[in-house]
């Protein structure tokens, strides 16, 4: 449900339904065929429950479920499985409908279209629902020839598989320099967010020759990455879900592992568009980007929403830090770059004090020296943050940092996730 905002015209009424439906797609011989997306309705009375099940057959919407339940039914439901392309929920009898809605954002995936139902007759609540994204709200009794335009709408938009202009967040992490831990940070940081957050996360290693991604979650390599960016044409819903490899159930990760020679030099073109096609299925799409800065990864952090530098405390590396940060800056971007002054306190670095003369300012974080713990959970393949503790609360800051939430409050996570999202385009 992120960036919500940029929906098509909302479903109503007056939208025209041929008496023969004769939009449908039509197979050869006559026969007409299923169409559409996934669609998952919940709703909590008998009636409206009918009314969409007899419409969507007439409608041949071919994915098509009805689920006896409301809001935070769906909540439940949606924090274990796939998001459909459009969802149904019902308000009825909710005492705080926008705080049912910021707990189900939590758990749709970016792409999903929203649509809710309910029992009360109220403007306010109408153009509040409107204004955080929610395609439409309809009450109840819901009229036949709403719900003839609400299910045939969707299933003609899922069938041709139009974008909806809704997308997760591009975060690209580098290094100023290599061997500065950029890795461990990216892989823990997508850890926190999917398993803490619980968000849906993309976690890929731009590092097609020597890239330790998979190593660190205990993953074997693809082939994904290289088809995706070598035949970009085939990248679709389908190849991702294939290409993809689960860390946990809501942490996937691209990855591979090249040969040396010949080296593979990706299409910066192709790395964005696949980018582009992960965010729409994805919360957050982390990027592991070598620090090259090849054609390919300038590319990358060029049209990130946030780029995290990453710094270890010597002299070399927060010069770099800095003359990234002032690179950026000086492109004229409005994106955000912060930098994580990683292994603070390691023997024989620079103190707090120093790292952050030389930075010609604080480092936006910090995350202290523990080799033993990382070097641990690097070896076993697991992430950091779950065999240590002070390592997690520095990992949770960044996180705060990624999501926009601090830990004092700020912006809400409903108005983020409902416009945020076409930030990173």
């Amino acid at each position: 449900m992120t960036d919500m905002t940029a929906l098509a015209q909302p479903f109503t009424s007056s939208m025209s339904i041929p008496a023969n439906h004769g939009s449908l797609q039509t197979e050869r011989g006559g026969k007409t065929s299923e169409r559409g997306g996934k669609v998952l309705a919940y709703v909590t009375d008998p009636a409206t429950e009918t009314a969409l099940r007899q419409t969507a057959s007439q409608l041949l919407v071919g994915d098509f479920e009805v689920r006896r339940g409301d809001v935070r039914t769906a909540v439940r439901d949606l924090a274990r499985q796939r998001s459909p392309d459009l969802l149904i929920v019902d308000l009825s009898g909710i005492e705080l409908p926008i705080g049912a809605m910021e707990s189900l954002s939590q758990v749709c995936e970016p792409s999903v279209t929203v649509v809710a139902i309910g029992d009360r007759n109220d403007v306010a609540l109408y153009r509040n629902l409107r204004g955080l994204g929610v395609a439409e709200y309809l009450f109840k009794p819901l009229p036949s020839d709403q719900i003839e335009a609400l299910l045939g709408r969707a299933a003609g938009t899922a069938a041709r598989g139009e974008d909806t202009g809704r997308q997760g967040k591009l975060v690209a992490v580098t290094g100023a320099r290599g061997g500065v831990g950029t890795t461990t940070v990216a892989v823990n940081l997508a850890s926190y967010l999917a398993d803490v957050g619980r968000r849906r996360i993309a976690l890929v290693d731009l590092d097609l020759h020597t890239g330790t991604v998979a190593l660190h979650l205990n993953l074997k390599p693809g082939r994904g990455l290289r088809e995706a960016i070598e035949a970009p044409e085939r990248v679709d819903q389908l190849f991702l879900e294939r290409a993809m490899q689960p860390a946990s159930d809501r942490l996937d990760v691209l990855a591979t592992e090249e040969p040396i020679i010949p080296p593979v030099a990706p299409n910066p073109r192709a790395v964005l568009d696949l980018l582009d096609s992960l965010r729409s299925q994805y919360h957050y799409v982390l990027v592991d980007v070598p620090h090259d800065l090849s054609e390919t990864a300038r590319a990358v952090l060029d049209q990130a929403a946030l780029r995290i530098v990453v710094a270890d405390g010597n002299l070399a590396g927060a010069r770099d830090a800095l003359r990234l940060r002032g690179a950026f800056e000086s492109s004229g971007s409005s994106r955000q770059t912060l930098v994580v002054h990683n292994r603070r306190g390691a023997p024989g670095a620079l103190t707090p004090a120093e790292f952050n003369r030389a930075l010609g300012g604080p480092a936006d974080y910090a995350i202290d020296c523990r080799p033993k713990p990382l070097i641990e959970a690097a070896t076993l393949g697991e992430p950091a943050i779950k065999r240590c503790a002070p390592f997690k609360s520095e990992i949770s800051k960044l996180a705060e940092a990624v999501s926009g939430q601090s830990a004092g409050g700020g912006t809400s996570l409903l108005g983020r996730l409902f416009r945020g999202g076409k930030s990173a385009k």
